[in-house]
């Protein structure tokens, strides 16, 4: 038989060889990828869920073996593994809710005894450095007063205190430091699950943070039995005392909190409004300290000892910059960070060199090993994409786009022929370049993560960042020089205010940018981010252009993929109680086909919350009406925390309650005259009317319900929708129900 002149076919033998020598050849490029694998496989080999944990272990040494047959790769694979299985095994071992253990049941009233173990706690009074809730270990606890003690000597069990907003005054009384022993009567409770489909998971959350129970105090029952002493809570006075001796001349408290958050990493919750433009606007990690921080303040640290040789500066800055990582509360974000320096700067005073994205390699295995929690966390993923895309690009890109920008028919003169005024402006051009470049690259790559974990994409997060950025250094600069004149009455007062005026311009850059343009998609298979970081990080080292058009095609055919999801989803109503017979049931259709929501009642807090994160899940930016069934407060009370989320076009309600409804630029109150609201779902009509809510769903085996929605008893139409959640309905069989 002749062969198809042109056309050779590839044998599974060859190609099986070419990815042998691929990874072979990454691998001596870039050994620290065995590293980072061994470490990945320590923490999935004990977060099998029921999986025999030899076995994946297992399963990677022979992968390793198969792909990279040197003669040492299973050592320089297997010995980084030991430490990681047992710091691994250490840790998944923790992962358990010992108080519940102890009591037999996760709901129930005791006595307890607490150490606050909070970075962010604050013993100083002011509006500025109070916190809600405060991350506590239990010392001991029991049922009543003549109960014997429940003791927890080792590990401590995590519970988060959560003073709620009954315990506003406790919050003000008594101010509660990090280490502190506190007695305290409460009720004992876990996290409840995601109140809608795509909500936020804070059980998850709290979980991944070593947190299985929460606990609510009662009302004055709080009572001081010791202050913390040691070297932290010395620490984070000392952080406090300079945090407020910066904001001493502040005249907001929205501005002072966010000091606190951006400088000194304090966990206090500012206003929905500008938390939700700094999430739009693609700025969000300005708000705790975390690697853009650490960064700033090492090449300031950098900078101030810019005097002492290259390779002692390496070594002497990374002291005072662990101590600024320890005084914001060791949280993770800030540790990565350190991580990444320590390890850029050590190598480079020992004047070894290897590629960057090996050292960055080399960092994720610290860290995964340090925590392997780490690695279940989005922001692990957030802190290292960025940084890696960074170091993807070229090293003069500045250079390179300037070339293809400026390219003319003839040919540029020689430096020495350009005036100096030319060579400045040129220089100036190549640095902004680089900057946008780096800011666009760092921006589409955590913006993809963003319609993962949010399913919203910053598309203003470019010019938001090349402005903001700028004034992070700067507001850094000003508060070491607002600390140093702190002494000095009036001049200090002057860099106080100074100081105040860059976080005010910080926050209206968020809300503006945040405003501006804001795109919500549903979020998208795992599949189609992976496959489009792929083709970004070929885009960044292809040489040829076709190859680099190809990545850009792929690239752009995943973002109309994501952009036109919306119009395949089907139409859903859910009905969900807000949580008790006193509160009434919420209603919710979406038709994300037309990006349109419809709203009946946001019973409380929660609801508002879980509400707008749903309503973003399915890509849908904008509710066209809330209807509010009654003039309680348990029909409405958490409208203001859902517009807040959410812009909402209308609202309408009962003539009693139109006085209570929330005032603003993105809603409007109506008074409600009782007629009947029409949606159109899937080309069938859904009427309901707004008053007394009953709800029948019933369900069969293709999962698939009928829903019926009665006022006073009066069933309207009915239509065939897809069951996505169900919550204190009435359920009955089909022959039960007429027509």
């Amino acid at each position: 038989m002749e062969s198809v002149p042109g056309y050779r076919t590839v044998s599974p033998r060859a190609l099986f060889r070419r990815i042998r020598k691929s990874a072979t050849a990454f691998e001596q490029s870039c050994p620290a990828a065995l590293f980072l694998l061994a470490a990945v496989t320590a923490v999935l080999s004990v977060r099998g869920n029921g999986f025999p944990f030899a076995l994946i272990p297992a399963a990677s040494v022979l992968l390793v073996w198969a792909l990279i047959p040197v003669r040492d790769v299973l050592i320089r694979f297997a010995l980084p593994m030991l430490p990681a299985l047992i710091v691994a095994l250490n840790w998944a071992g923790q992962q358990r809710n010992f108080v519940a253990d102890a009591a037999g049941r996760a709901h129930f009233a005791a006595e307890v005894e607490l150490v606050v173990d909070d970075p962010s706690a604050s013993a100083r009074d002011g509006e500025a450095f109070r916190v809600r809730n405060l991350q506590c270990r239990v010392k001991r606890f029991r049922y009543g007063s003549n109960a014997p003690w429940i003791k927890f000597d080792h590990p401590a069990p995590r519970i988060l205190l959560d003073r709620g907003r009954t315990d506003a005054e406790n919050a003000v009384t008594v101010p509660l430091g990090f280490g502190d022993t506190i007695l305290a009567k409460g009720v004992f409770s876990a996290p409840d699950p995601p109140l809608f489909p795509g909500s936020f998971d804070y059980a998850a959350y709290l979980e991944h943070e070593g947190i299985c129970e929460l606990f609510r105090p009662e009302p004055q029952s709080l009572e001081v039995v010791s202050r913390g002493r040691g070297f932290r809570r010395a620490l984070y006075d000392v952080r406090d005392a300079a945090l407020a001796a910066v904001c001493r001349g502040f005249r907001g408290v929205e501005t002072a909190r966010m000091a606190g958050a951006m400088l000194g990493g304090r966990r206090i919750a500012l206003e929905k409004e500008t938390r939700a433009g700094f999430l739009s606007s693609g700025t969000i990690h300005i708000l705790t300290v975390s690697g853009t921080h650490v960064g700033i303040f090492a090449s300031l640290l950098l900078l101030l000892f810019v005097w002492m040789p290259f390779r002692k500066r390496c070594i002497f800055v990374l002291a005072p910059l662990l101590l600024y990582v320890l005084s914001t509360g060791m949280r993770e974000p800030a540790m990565r960070a350190y991580v990444m320096i320590a390890m850029f700067l050590i190598l480079r005073s020992l004047l070894l060199s290897t590629s960057h994205i090996n050292t960055l390699m080399l960092a994720a295995y610290v860290i995964l090993t340090v925590s392997p929690a780490s690695l279940l966390k989005p922001g692990m993923y957030y802190s290292f994409l960025s940084v890696a895309l960074l170091l993807s690009l070229p090293r003069d890109v500045g250079s390179v786009l300037l070339g293809f920008f400026s390219r003319k028919l003839s040919q540029p003169l020689p430096v020495r022929y350009l005036s100096s005024r030319r060579i400045r402006t040129s220089h100036w051009v190549r640095i902004l370049l680089s900057a946008f470049a780096a800011t666009a690259v760092a921006s589409l790559g955590s913006g993809v993560l963003s319609i993962l974990y949010q399913g919203l994409f910053p598309v203003s997060a470019v010019p938001a960042n090349l402005l903001v950025m700028p004034l992070a250094y700067l507001a850094f600069i000003m508060a070491g020089v607002a600390l140093l004149f702190s002494w000095a009455g009036p001049v200090g007062l002057l860099f106080s205010g100074l100081l105040e005026q860059i976080f005010r311009l910080i926050g209206w850059l968020g809300r503006f940018f945040g405003g501006l343009c804001e795109t919500a998609v549903p979020r998208p298979p795992v599949w189609t981010v992976v496959l489009f970081l792929a083709a970004l990080f070929y885009l960044l080292h292809a040489k040829r252009w076709r190859r680099a058009v190809s990545a850009l095609a792929l690239m752009t055919a995943l973002f109309v993929f994501w952009w036109l999801r919306a119009a395949f989803l089907p139409a859903e109503i859910l009905i969900v109680d807000g949580g008790g017979s006193e509160l009434e049931p919420a209603v919710v259709v979406t038709v994300p086909a037309l990006g349109r929501a419809d709203v009946v009642n946001v019973p409380d807090y929660r609801t508002g919350n879980a509400l707008a994160d749903y309503l973003h899940e399915r890509g849908i930016t904008v509710c066209r009406s809330v209807a509010v069934s009654s003039g309680r407060k348990a029909s409405f009370d958490g409208l203001d925390a859902f517009a807040a989320m959410m812009p909402v076009l209308d609202i309408f309600c009962p003539s009693n309650a139109l006085g209570k409804m929330p005032e603003g630029p993105v809603v409007t109150a109506l008074p409600y005259d009782g007629a009947t609201r029409s949606y159109d779902l899937s080309a069938e009509h859904f009427f309901f009317s707004i008053g007394t809510i009953d709800g029948i769903l019933l369900s069969n085996h293709l999962g698939r319900g009928h829903l019926t929605l009665r006022k006073d008893g009066i069933p309207f139409r009915d239509a065939d929708l897809q069951q996505t959640s169900v919550r204190r309905l009435h359920i009955q069989p089909i022959g039960s129900i007429t027509p």
